[in-house]
């Protein structure tokens, strides 16, 4: 054998004792960071169900308290009319009062001015005495309707009073759902800051690229649903001229109800094109033609 063949085969040796370590250290570190790539993706996936989870049960709280708040006010504005009606009827009683002992003081000057010159008779007296009853009469009917309709304009204040602390009570709720929901979008926004953005698709996602955080609030109506890819598509009749933008995400609703993401994906003039995220057709329902998809500015 040629001196340059033994060598050639000694150097092919040396390479394969070499490479044989390597290839094996290149397949385990392989393997762990798939796993490690997987169990990021999963924590991902489970993050985002529970923000979605989260954001659902807040905007239907707030928009319960917000719905409270409105029929406190209605009520408040219901008691401000009955204390504005009590306040009038107890005013018209202190002037018939007035008036009651007006009369009384007049009927009694003339009695006495009757008593004082001898004239009068006892047909007149008797005359004026019943009027002097009948005005007593009418006088404690109007202190007693005086005072009824005082125990009223107390009872109905203190109602007012009740209805207002109620109404404090619930914007103070709403405040600290608002504040809830911040934490958990900054909780959000510190797990992906953290572990970063995963580069592969989701479940229900193909866009890879990054969230684009809407500059305007936005409502639009979901125009057709196509499912026969892999991945469910929604069209929206709002496109760029409109302000929609490629990485918006959108929220679909029925009413109040949550039914899942829209992340846009093709901006036309008037139409957009979004994939379906968070859509779960056994509890909320499927996304179909009709429902609503909002943009919210700085989300």
């Amino acid at each position: 054998m040629h001196v340059l063949t033994k060598i050639f085969v000694v150097l092919v040796a040396l390479l394969t004792v070499a490479l044989v370590p390597l290839v094996a250290m290149n397949a385990t570190n392989e393997a762990s960071f798939q796993k490690k790539f997987k169990d990021a993706e999963a924590s991902a996936a489970t993050s985002q169900a529970t923000l979605a989870a989260e954001r659902s049960a807040s905007q239907a709280a707030v928009q319960k308290l917000e719905s409270d708040i409105r029929a406190m006010e209605g009520k408040v504005a219901d008691l401000q009319k009955q204390v504005d009606t009590k306040s009038v009827a107890a005013r018209k009683a202190e002037q018939e009062l007035a008036g009651s002992k007006a009369a009384q003081a007049s009927v009694a000057a003339n009695l006495e001015l009757l008593a004082q010159s001898g004239k009068a008779n006892s047909t007149l007296t008797d005359s004026l005495v019943a009027e002097l009853r009948s005005l007593r009469t009418k006088s404690m009917d109007a202190e007693k309707r005086l005072v009824d309709i005082q125990e009223a304009f107390d009872a109905s204040q203190s109602s007012l009073e009740v209805a207002d602390a109620a109404r404090r009570a619930l914007q103070e709720e709403v405040k600290r759902l608002a504040d809830e929901k911040d934490n958990a979008l900054a909780t959000i926004a510190e797990y992906v800051a953290s572990v970063g953005e995963i580069s592969t698709a989701r479940a229900g996602a193909v866009s890879d690229k990054a969230r684009v955080v809407a500059t305007k609030n936005l409502a639009a109506t979901i125009i057709n649903v196509y499912r026969s890819g892999n991945v469910p598509l929604a069209e929206i009749n709002a496109g760029s001229r409109d302000g929609v933008k490629t990485g918006w995400v959108m929220t679909i609703g029925e009413g109040s109800a949550f039914i899942g993401n829209l992340r846009i994906t093709e901006v036309d003039l008037n139409r957009a094109v979004g994939v379906i995220e968070l859509e779960d057709a056994n509890t909320r329902g499927e996304v179909k033609a009709g429902q609503r998809a909002i943009a919210r500015s700085g989300e």
